[in-house]
């Protein structure tokens, strides 16, 4: 690409014919290894002018190309979900073996290492062949996003330039440079190194007049064009020059510290006060609370210097932070402010050594070239020397690290530092850290429309958008690099209006395309800390970004260490270490101890990084196994009767959690399980087995906690298993769905699901808990003897399984339908339900046990000893109730006060209760009290509250054919 596009095979050339297909390849190479998606690719090719048959002719352009390049399988040009990506070695792309020289080059030139510069150099510019790309139209580099890189190259082989010159000056070979930097001066008659290395040549060969002749003409075209004088490079060969002074050794005598003191007190009463900064945004809006505590600390009185770090992910706005806290400081700093870009991560340069970010510093500061130390500790005592006793400003901006800031920091206090960087640098002592995060919405938008030019400075001239607006930022995830680049395509096309924009941005495999404009782009940002992962030596390095790639195939809310541990095959140790590496380098937030969760472009991002559909699904099936093992452990601590009859996989002693744990492990990692199981549902690899196993791990838990997603995952699992004839799937997920049914109170469709189920099912352990269900939701419908009749077949098949947890469970359901009809009998099942429970150690039934016999003793119009039997069932134990059994006992607690003529502690209990059910979101919970909020105001003489408590009960209710609906609704007849 450095010149002419050509292809080689190692052997012979292979000519890529016609300017589409030459286009299309240079798309490819210019954004190698990543995926291109074809709206981007036809843009390049066609532009505005896309003919309506421009995928399908794209697609026989890759056919063409394939064939050019003897890819005919595709492993070289792959297809992706949007695209297509370019498979390129390393040594493959002369551009990319550019840019190694170009580090080489640099390494050995900053370390004074002149037969490696000049190694580097030739190695560099022999692959230059010419402009790049010259053969293609300019459009195409900015259609690929390559115009950048194409301006990156030129600069990076001027720079070589530069540096052999540089070499072989101080080698002491200026005669064959003087024809070359001649033509170089005529070609850019502004840049200085180049005029100040032709001078030190033509002195050298002794042609002091035409090296006088050099120098006033670049003084005269500074002068006139840009209003400024020659920098110190060009002023110290111009010294040298009038002085007749030989040049300096290119190895001089070490400087010893007299002597540094001498020429720092030099350096101090002749140097210029440096105005380095850049211009602040144009467009800088919001971060008053930021600016301020930036301020606050640079202007701290102290012992030492100031110093303020700012961090956070790329395009946050670090650097426009910065600069505009630097700008807004200027009067504060009367003797310079300073600024250098460390290169932290910048497209294809390393980050400055130590001693070439000191030297930029001192020759800021004006110090002679020759009177900076050749190594680092020396320039940085120089720069120390220099610094002290003024009041200097130093804005190191995208720092790599804490190591390549602490050689820069002034020693004595009057100066300030502000660092900019994706890392925090925490271990920099006596700094004020502050991780920038993205705007608000209302700054977003602000950003957004002044960006784009359609706001005035007192009012939008936009406000029918504003929803569209608010739309807009939060896909750009209210990132400021992200809403530069859509107001700057509103701004462009002043005709778009911003849904347009926004359903552009909507597609998450698009949204990364989108947010790419001349030299922005997003992806390129988020690349280059991905790339320096996978680039380092480091193994936490290298594990952090195979997490990333991880997180972006498996695509869940949030993350924790055991769970990419599983993924990834590395121990929770490891995985910990990686994802707090993400978060140093900004590529992951830690909302929660312990939870990891990346920004939404980088989400985006980190989707396209495994583009191989098998290890896709490698990754994800690691994860629904991580999550089947969790699943079933917490199934196993909160019912191990129902572990047994839903055949789940078994636990290990070791592995085994109490109840306490397991429900919290369920609050904590429901929401990505429910996401995953759905994700795997969708997939065409998937079966009804591998998806059945984590839904059915799960019903314990979902039972307990009455979740709504349960029938949702359940109708899932009965797709994939009408599909596959999978029987043990089909029947779990039928009576599933049916317990939702009965919490949710429509029994009648809870039965017939039910009796599907049972038509699958010969497992005597599974048909006995179906067959108590069936009798529940019978009793509830009000269809008593049938309802008998299936409870007494369930109890028959608990005595012969010798289940007592189901026991005490269908002697419960006997004894509550019964009630109506024999109260003394209801209260015998229940004592019953109650010695069972004991013997299982199962509280659920012993609360719920002693809570049907309170409300027995109800129906025997005997409140004060249905009282005791509520307090006594809703008393701290050793066995925990699940939160609706609990907040039942307690109503029934409540009715027994009301009852007793104790209205006013009723009425506070229920409404105590009412907060509790609505907090829960339990629907059939909240019905129920409110019923009895009712009923506790029309005793109190409340009429008209009694008739709006009983309203919302029903609403609350809804469709449901329970029979309190009935009876509420007598009430509300009955006035």
């Amino acid at each position: 690409m450095l010149g002419t596009l050509a292809v080689h095979d190692g052997t012979a050339d292979r000519p890529i014919r016609g300017p589409k297909a030459r286009t299309l390849l240079a798309v490819l190479l210019l954004n190698a290894d990543r995926p291109v998606s074809l709206d981007r690719l036809v843009d390049a090719l066609w532009g505005e002018h896309a003919p309506a048959t421009a995928e399908a002719s794209l697609r026989n352009l890759v056919a063409r190309l394939r064939k050019s390049l003897a890819d005919e399988d595709g492993t070289r040009l792959r297809a992706t979900p949007a695209g297509y990506r370019l498979v390129v070695a390393e040594e493959e792309l002369d551009t990319r073996r550019f840019e190694a020289a170009i580090r080489r080059a640099q390494a050995a030139h900053e370390a004074g290492d002149l037969p490696a510069v000049l190694a580097g150099t030739t190695a560099a510019l022999d692959l230059w062949r010419g402009e790049p790309l010259a053969d293609l139209p300019e459009a195409v580099g900015g259609a690929a996003g390559g115009g950048a890189a194409c301006e990156q190259w030129r600069e990076s082989r001027l720079q070589a330039l530069e540096w052999r010159f540089d070499a072989e000056l101080r080698l002491g070979r200026p005669h064959a440079l003087i024809p070359e930097l001649t033509r170089l001066v005529g070609e850019h008659p502004l840049r200085e190194a180049f005029h100040a290395q032709l001078i030190r040549a033509l002195r050298a060969t002794g042609d002091r007049a035409r090296a006088l002749a050099v120098h006033q003409r670049l003084r005269t075209a500074l002068v006139e064009e840009l209003g400024v004088e020659p920098g110190p490079a060009v002023r110290e060969a111009h010294r040298l020059l009038l002085a007749e002074q030989p040049e300096r050794e290119p190895e001089p005598a070490a400087v010893t510290s007299a002597e540094q003191v001498v020429v720092a007190e030099t350096v101090v009463a002749e140097r210029p006060r440096p105005a380095q900064l850049p211009s602040p945004a144009a467009h800088f809006v919001g971060r008053q609370e930021q600016l301020e505590a930036l301020r606050r600390a640079l202007l701290a009185d102290s012992d030492r210097a100031a110093v303020a770090v700012v961090s956070g992910m790329a395009g946050v706005g670090k650097s426009a932070l910065a600069v505009r806290c630097a700008d807004g400081l200027r009067a504060e700093f009367p003797d310079g402010q300073l600024f250098l870009n460390l290169r932290g991560a910048t497209p294809g340069l390393a980050p400055l050594t130590a001693h070439a970010a000191l030297t930029a510093l001192l020759l800021g500061l004006g110090t002679a070239p020759g009177a900076i130390p050749e190594e680092a500790g020396g320039a940085a005592a120089l720069l120390r020397t220099a610094l002290a006793g003024t009041r200097t400003l130093l804005v190191l901006d995208d720092a790599a690290d804490p190591a390549q800031v602490r050689p820069l920091l002034p020693a004595t206090p009057g100066c300030a530092v502000l660092v900019t960087g994706r890392t925090p640098m925490h271990t920099l002592d006596h700094a004020l850290h502050l991780r920038l995060d993205a705007l608000s919405e209302r700054d977003s938008i602000a950003l957004v429309e002044r960006t784009a030019g359609r706001s005035t400075a007192d009012r939008s001239v936009v406000a029918i958008e504003q929803a569209d607006l608010a739309r807009l930022v939060r896909l750009c995830g209210r990132l400021p690099l992200a809403l530069r680049i859509a107001g700057a395509r509103l701004a462009a096309r002043r005709t778009l209006p911003v849904r347009g924009l926004v359903g552009r941005l909507e597609e998450p495999a698009d949204r990364l395309d989108e947010l790419e404009l001349d030299d922005l782009s997003i992806r390129q940002s988020l690349a280059l800390t991905h790339d320096s992962l996978r680039a380092s030596t480091r193994r936490p390095d290298l594990r952090a970004a195979d997490a990333l790639a991880a997180i972006g195939t498996i695509d869940l809310p949030d993350y924790s260490a055991p769970l990419l541990a599983a993924v990834l095959r590395i121990t929770p140790a490891q995985a910990g270490a990686a994802l707090d590496r993400l978060v140093e380098v900004a590529l992951l937030d830690e909302p929660r101890p312990d939870r990891y969760a990346p920004h939404d472009l980088v989400r985006d991002y980190a989707r396209e990084l495994v583009p191989d559909p098998a290890e896709r699904t490698r990754h994800v099936r690691a994860a629904l196994g991580w999550y089947l093992g969790l699943a079933t452990r917490m199934a196993f601590a909160i019912d191990p009767s129902a572990h047994r009859v839903r055949r789940l996989p078994p636990v290990d002693e070791a592995d085994r959690l109490d109840r306490d744990t397991a429900f919290a492990l369920g609050d904590a990692e429901f929401g990505n399980l429910s996401t995953l199981v759905e994700r795997v549902a969708a997939a065409p690899w998937a079966t009804a087995a591998e998806v059945s196993l984590p839904v059915r791990a799960l019903a314990p838990y979902l039972r307990v906690r009455r979740h709504p997603e349960s029938f949702r995952l359940n109708e899932l699992v009965h797709r994939l298993a009408l599909r596959d004839d999978d029987r043990t799937a089909l029947a779990h997920a039928l009576s599933d769905m049916a317990h939702v049914h009965f919490v949710t109170g429509r029994s009648l469709q809870g039965v017939e699901l039910l009796d599907q189920s049972l038509a699958l099912v010969d497992d005597p352990a599974h048909r006995q808990n179906m067959l108590g269900n069936r009798g529940l939701l019978l009793s509830n419908l009000g269809r008593v003897q049938e309802a008998v009749a299936s409870l007494e077949e369930s109890l028959a098949l608990t005595v012969r399984t010798g289940d007592l947890r189901c026991q005490a469970i269908v002697l419960s359901a006997l004894g509550n339908l019964v009630e109506e009809e024999d109260p003394h009998l209801a209260i015998a099942h229940h004592r019953r339900s109650v010695e069972a429970g004991r013997r299982a150690d199962f509280g659920d039934a012993i609360s719920a046990g002693l809570a049907n016999i309170g409300f027995a003793h109800l129906r025997l119009d005997d409140p004060a000893t249905a009282l005791d039997y509520f307090v006594e069932s809703t008393a701290p134990s050793p066995w925990v109730s699940p939160w609706h059994v609990g907040l039942e006992n307690r109503r029934g607690q409540a009715e027994a006060l009301r009852r007793l003529g104790r209205l006013e502690e009723a009425l506070g209990l229920v409404r105590e209760l009412l907060g509790q059910a609505t907090a829960l979101q339990d629907a059939f919970a909240t019905g129920a009290i409110e019923h009895t909020h009712g009923l506790v105001l029309r005793d109190l003489g409340r009429p008209a509250e009694a008739h709006a408590a009983w309203r919302a009960a029903l609403a609350q209710f809804g469709s449901s054919d329970h029979k309190v609906v009935g009876e509420l609704r007598e009430l509300l007849a009955a006035g």
